[in-house]
């Protein structure tokens, strides 16, 4: 068995408010298990979001692994995560919509 993840894609979201300038990083990743004793294949996606603010920094993260065995299915969903800025709190949410 072998899990692996690459990176998809990144984007930023900037923000001020009556406190200061924030930055919000968001990074998107595929998973992917390979078993090798029955030779299968299953993607999965990730999304780190990394919040720099006034004197603090937060990260969260989320992710869903063996969603499907179709690597460009997982590749169109993490387009449509990366051009809609889905952070990880939000990411169930998309995949129960989506019903993947």
């Amino acid at each position: 068995m072998f899990n692996h993840n690459k990176t998809y894609g990144k984007t930023k979201i900037h923000e001020e408010n009556d406190d200061g300038t924030r930055t919000i990083m968001l990074k998107y990743y595929k998973t992917k298990y390979h078993n090798f004793n029955k030779n299968e294949k299953y993607y999965g996606v990730g999304v780190i979001k990394k919040e720099i603010g006034c004197n603090e920094v937060n990260e969260e993260k989320q992710e869903f692994n063996n969603i499907c065995k179709q690597k460009s299915e997982v590749e169109k969903l993490l387009s449509i995560l990366l051009k809609n800025k889905v952070t990880p709190i939000d990411l169930k949410y998309v995949l129960e919509d989506m019903a993947l």
